[in-house]
């Protein structure tokens, strides 16, 4: 399906496919997601690299965070706050420092020291599916939307076959995302940015 009609359909669409994803699946498409994201000249250039805990069948992008650390980059991961639907990052230096925290999702310490943010520094943005806009389907909450008003850096998405769409509904304040990686290939939604 490349078109839906509103969100809600295509998050419950979306939500079942995952939910039915095998976890051999999961992992071997996560491993080829995270190899392409490993080599992308952003990834490579990046001073630092704000990623997120998977969840409910997401990619897992721990390969990801080891070899920016073993670089020598600052790892950040988000903390959700419930309150007010929005996310602070802080950095880590161990994959080991995350813990449980809200919806489930392993956090950083709330103490941690949150990351600098340079036009360099790279966000791996979570979805239920993206477009070849760069546009994301989210879980509804709008936490990334909030961020992402005012991050200054390249963002990016991972996306498992299946999970990219010629085009999802979105609204004026929803921002796209400047590279969309597949297993097949990079998409960069806004070439000029890096001409």
């Amino acid at each position: 399906m490349s078109e839906f009609v509103d969100k809600k359909t295509a998050r419950c669409h979306f939500l079942e496919f995952r939910a039915s994803m095998t976890a051999k699946s999961v992992s071997e498409q996560g491993c080829a997601l995270c190899d392409i994201l490993l080599a992308l000249p952003q990834f490579i250039s990046a001073d630092s690299v704000l990623l997120f805990s998977s969840t409910r069948n997401e990619p897992d992008l721990n390969a990801v965070a080891k070899a920016a650390l073993s670089l020598g980059k600052t790892v950040a991961y988000p903390i959700s706050h419930t309150d007010t639907y929005t996310l602070s990052f802080h950095s880590v230096n161990a994959l080991t420092e995350l813990t449980a925290g809200a919806y489930g999702i392993p956090e950083p310490p709330a103490t941690a020291d949150a990351p600098y943010i340079s036009p360099a520094s790279i966000c791996i943005v979570p979805a239920l599916a993206y477009d070849r806009q760069g546009y994301r389907l989210g879980y509804g909450k709008g936490y990334y939307d909030r961020f992402l008003d005012g991050f200054c850096g390249i963002t990016v998405g991972v996306a498992m076959d299946g999970f990219i769409c010629d085009l999802l509904p979105h609204d004026s304040h929803d921002i796209p995302l400047d590279i969309i990686i597949t297993k097949t290939g990079v998409i960069y939604t806004n070439e000029a940015s890096f001409s």
